[in-house]
């Protein structure tokens, strides 16, 4: 049996999304140790792996990311996606490696796994030979010449055109927007006695050797050279776990269940990065107001009350309010979701066939929305505070067209044939076993072939 070593940002998707992960391991009888922030580490625990705290690097879990880091608030776009890459991301990756390193001298590690945000992981895995893998909680981060670059959300464009727009528009973003982060990344090497990395602070994100995607080909731009260690797993659905339903919970029926009175499911959320529900909760809200909807709200924590405090006035009649329901529970009786576009949100509404409304412009929200425009399962307000009319307009139109139902339920139907969980488990004991990199069965063909 193997031990794997897990690494995640202290934020708090990208240390949930892999506890299936973690969980399917040890059931194989291997032992996951997990280096995390203390706010997850009673959750990492329920999963039989073992968590190990942040010495060195700053822990941030369970606190508002933008008071701890009040230097991002208020901001959006690009610029600040740079920014919070050079100060957090890479920013912190000596001390990742100097708590990583602990770890790896205490503990016979096999393989490492972590989301593409903990730079440093990579680094120790050049330092001490321990393959690493990543997975994706966010858009594919493999550069092609036909692909948008990563930042301002723009869709393909095909042709001569498109590939001169994007060499252009990704040279300009290396220059402005991520030359403090290129600049740091640089040092950080330098300063553990790595040689000069002949890519960027990007590219050197996910793994050379397993990259886990956590959607499938149709919501994905389409890349004329994948790299064969890339592999589609699927939405990461969280394990199920004991929550007791409020009492209103059968008046919603299930999706395409027509039942007495049934009403269109709307679910709103924020997700667990933004908690003002001025943002987007009460605008939608006070959009769907007076709509023949259900609106189900979650919070992360907020009450009802919090909300009318915030709103300066009653919720609508029509608006219900949770601070927490399983996703996989709610979604299977939605039938819109409006959401600020966070990646886990949206493939798991997309595992469930429900089309999206989506706003937030913030983090790599506009990645997200341009991937739900393109592939046509929900429409992009483009705006992190939207008026209440725009949100109203955008679910009816959901509702009423078919094309967008008919779109996610296409994803959904390729969503299905994956368990994510115990792929990635699967494809984390092969690198264990090999120490080299993990291609995909298609990939290792086409590698044959050229060697024959």
């Amino acid at each position: 049996m193997a031990t794997f070593l897990i690494a995640s940002i202290a934020i708090e998707a990208h240390t949930t999304n892999p506890l299936p992960v973690a969980a399917r391991l040890v059931e194989r009888g291997h032992t996951v140790l997990w280096y995390a922030g203390r706010a997850f580490h009673e959750r990492i625990a329920r999963t039989s792996a073992t968590p190990l705290p942040y010495v060195d690097a700053p822990d941030f879990s369970g606190q508002d990311f933008f008071e701890y880091f009040p230097q991002f608030r208020g901001r959006s776009g690009p610029k600040v996606i740079g920014d919070a890459f050079a100060q957090v991301f890479v920013g912190h990756a000596p001390q990742r490696v100097a708590d990583l390193r602990r770890i790896t001298a205490a503990h016979p590690v096999d393989a490492m796994l972590t989301e593409g945000l903990s730079y440093g992981v990579g680094m120790v895995s050049e330092l001490e030979g321990i393959p690493w893998a990543t997975f994706a909680d966010g858009p594919l981060p493999f550069e092609d010449p036909d692909t948008p670059p990563f930042g301002p959300g723009l869709l393909p464009m095909r042709g001569p055109a498109g590939r001169l727009r994007n060499r252009l528009i990704r040279a300009a973003a290396g220059r402005l927007i991520f030359r403090d982060a290129e600049r740091v990344y640089d040092e950080v090497r330098a300063g553990l006695g790595l040689p000069p990395d002949p890519g960027s602070a990007l590219q050197a994100g996910p793994s050379p050797l397993l990259h886990l995607q956590a959607c499938t080909p149709s919501f994905e731009y389409p890349r004329r050279h994948l790299p064969a260690h890339i592999h589609w797993i699927g939405a990461l659905r969280p394990d199920p776990r004991p929550w007791d339903p409020p009492a209103w919970w059968d008046e919603l029926g299930v999706d395409g269940v027509d039942g007495a009175g049934r009403r269109p499911v709307v679910h709103v959320t924020q997700g667990s990065l933004r908690p003002d529900p001025a943002e987007l909760v009460l605008p939608a809200v006070r959009g769907l107001a007076d709509e023949p909807v259900t609106v189900v709200v979650t919070t992360g924590g907020a009450s009802r009350a919090d909300l009318e405090r915030a709103a300066g006035e009653p919720l609508p009649a029509n608006c219900l309010v949770m601070p927490w329901i399983p996703y996989d529970e709610l979604l299977a009786r939605a039938d819109v979701f409006v959401t600020n576009g966070g990646y886990t949100g949206v493939t798991l509404a997309l595992a469930h066939g429900v089309p999206i409304v989506q706003a937030g412009t913030t983090e790599e929200k506009a990645e997200n929305a341009a991937r739900i425009q393109w592939s046509g399962v929900g429409l992009r307000l483009g705006k992190t505070h939207p008026a209440p009319s725009k949100v109203r307009a955008a679910v009816r139109r959901v509702l009423d067209e078919p094309s967008f139902r008919t779109a996610a339920r296409r994803v959904q139907a390729e969503m299905s044939a994956h368990d994510a969980a115990v792929e990635s488990a699967e494809l984390l004991e092969r690198l264990a076993a090999t120490r080299r990199p993990v291609l995909r069965a298609d990939a290792d063909e086409r590698v044959l072939s050229r060697s024959e």
